[in-house]
């Protein structure tokens, strides 16, 4: 696997500001991104839910992906009429498959990752999901839960520097891993 690469990082923000979730993957697309990546931590009522999880733009019956739609959703400035358009928009999308094998190569990446330093890293895997922030980026996209906020344990890794550190170096594992599955890597 490449070890050095020319890859340019572009961040959609750059401190706690709100910018709505729609604008982000246009953002991606005036820039020319080949690549689109929103990095989250996840919240649930439930303080022993815990573990990664990530998402690519598509359809779901399952109702704890609806639920994190929902929640991921809820910041959106679009409403719930507008829905029929992320449905179009979803049936028109031609990065679906892109998409979810971008997110399967970060999400494994991620999880071995941090399994590699700490006990107990659930893999919540990777699902198909109607999130405004996948919508229409020409790229293949993905949506990562790198822990959950909530979780005690996983809160106290979140405040944690060499945490951090091994959650993007996963991530960048697998998005080096996306681009050498592709024969473009170096």
């Amino acid at each position: 696997m490449q070890s050095k690469t020319d890859l340019e990082v572009i961040l959609t923000r750059e401190s706690d500001i709100h910018l709505p979730l729609e604008n982000r993957p246009v953002i991606a697309n005036q820039k020319r991104g080949d690549l689109f990546i929103s990095i989250h931590a996840n919240a649930n009522r439930n303080r022993r839910i815990s573990g990664v999880q990530s998402f690519y733009l598509n359809f779901s019956t399952d109702p704890s992906v609806l639920e994190t739609a929902a929640k991921e959703n809820a910041t959106s400035t679009k409403n719930i009429n507008e829905m029929m358009d992320i449905i179009r928009r979803i049936a028109r999308n031609t990065k679906i498959e892109e998409s979810k094998e971008f997110a399967l190569k970060i999400h494994k990446s991620l999880v071995n990752r941090l399994s590699q330093k700490y006990r107990n890293v659930k893999d919540m895997g990777v699902r198909g999901a109607p999130l405004w922030v996948l919508i229409g980026g020409k790229m293949p996209s993905a949506l990562i839960e790198v822990s959950y906020l909530s979780n005690p344990t996983e809160e106290s890794r979140l405040n944690n520097p060499q945490y951090r550190q091994r959650v993007a170096q996963g991530i960048y594992d697998g998005i080096l891993g996306y681009i050498n599955s592709l024969g473009k890597g170096k």
